[in-house]
């Protein structure tokens, strides 16, 4: 049970022995007769609450309460007078911010009343206050203020919705913590996830998880969010060249460069506060999730740092917005069908988009099962790993007289 301190000021020592009567049971309560004792009171010790009487000798009640404001602004301010001066009530509501006034002579039950409420109050804000706190470290504040107008939104249970998801992870990791401490490591990991949750958050994003290195995020919930694979796509970019800023000083820290890698992918999860009644997160259940885990992963194959899924590619805008280009068709682990996924390279205004006619002929000759004529033009790209894998991959083709188009995805 929480105990609230209550201080009460009057220089007439039986108010002030009457006040405490009234709150002896269920509160701590400290007094002072005068304006000056009061003010050392605020100073040395923290208060929930003041009542101080306004007409007082050297310090008026007002100076009291203005004086509690600048020191102790979380406590609640009453003023009590026994005279209607219509100017000190201005100050008192002005500078001292009071809760309320109460006249004097005051009726016990509603005093009672009045305090009782305040606290009330006082402690749902406290409540509310680290409930956004929480929030705000996993949603954006215009998220959080959505939420805390609607605290059903809290309560168990998920909906079907469309999201955009992403994953992302750093290359290499595992042996990167084997030859670091743990106390450089873990500064160096926390510096990197807030670098990378800032940008999440403010494009928008919901933070699912942290996985070890790994994150977990998602658009279009708890807010709906037309823009959500957009918003996506942008994030993912803006992680890759905050990183890329960073380099010098993650490399330094590091012994080597940090390098992640990203996939998105666009479909139906569900969503919703997931786990038991005492403890639960603001999660995301389904196969388009795992999509976009095993397409974060098949970045190694083609040596890309985002992998997009068509889905998402063509709901962020495609091309007109977007400056990337068409992989090809993979099967992961766990799915029958393949899909077929993009390489997000830049955003359309940010840059020129690159020539990728040679490339694109390739493509089309590989499609057509002409692979020695692909090969011929991915292998005049050796800068470009995405043509290497398929340069190599259309040698295998040809020893071994087939192949679908379709890249397997063998690992998670």
């Amino acid at each position: 049970m929480i105990m609230h301190t209550l201080l009460f000021v009057d220089d007439e020592v039986d108010i002030v022995e009457s006040l405490q009567r009234s709150f002896r049971k269920g509160y701590r309560t400290l007094k002072a007769t005068s304006g000056a004792e009061a003010i050392k009171i605020i100073s040395e010790q923290a208060v929930d609450l003041i009542i101080c009487d306004q007409r007082m000798p050297d310090i008026s009640g007002d100076q009291v309460l203005k004086y509690a404001l600048e020191q102790q602004p979380k406590a609640i301010r009453i003023l009590l007078t026994g005279y209607a001066d219509t100017e000190s009530l201005v100050r008192c509501i002005n500078e001292a911010q009071i809760y309320k006034y109460i006249s004097k002579p005051w009726e016990p039950e509603m005093l009672r009343l009045t305090v009782v409420r305040a606290l009330e109050s006082q402690q749902l804000s406290k409540e509310k206050q680290l409930v956004t706190t929480a929030l705000s470290q996993y949603v954006s504040s215009k998220v959080v203020e959505q939420i805390m107008a609607d605290p059903a939104r809290l309560q168990l249970g998920g909906e079907r919705k469309t999201l955009s998801i992403f994953f992302s992870d750093l290359e290499g990791f595992s042996r990167l913590a084997e030859r670091m401490e743990p106390e450089p490591l873990t500064a160096l990991l926390n510096d990197y996830l807030t670098e990378m949750s800032n940008i999440i958050l403010d494009e928008g994003g919901t933070l699912d998880k942290y996985q070890g290195d790994g994150i977990v995020a998602f658009w279009n919930a708890p807010l709906d969010q037309p823009d959500h694979a957009a918003c996506a796509c942008r994030a993912a970019l803006r992680c890759q060249q905050r990183l890329a800023e960073r380099a010098g000083d993650f490399t330094s820290r590091a012994g080597g460069a940090l390098k992640a890698r990203i996939g998105l992918h666009t479909g139906e999860v569900v969503v919703g506060n997931i786990g038991s009644k005492v403890r639960f997160d603001y999660s995301i259940l389904g196969d388009a999730a795992n999509l976009a885990s095993r397409l974060e992963n098949a970045n190694k194959l083609f040596g890309t740092s985002i992998m997009v899924s068509e889905a998402t590619w063509l709901q962020a805008g495609g091309d007109d917005d977007f400056i990337g280009r068409e992989i090809g068709m993979i099967k992961v682990t766990g799915r029958n069908t393949p899909i077929k996924v993009f390489e997000l390279q830049n955003q359309a205004d940010k840059i020129s988009p690159p020539d990728l006619t040679a490339y694109r002929e390739a493509l089309s000759l590989c499609h057509a099962g002409l692979w020695a004529e692909a090969e011929a033009i991915f292998s005049v790209m050796p800068d470009d790993p995405v043509c290497q894998a398929y340069a190599e991959q259309c040698r295998k083709a040809q020893a071994l007289g087939e192949w679908d188009g379709v890249w397997l995805m063998n690992n998670k």
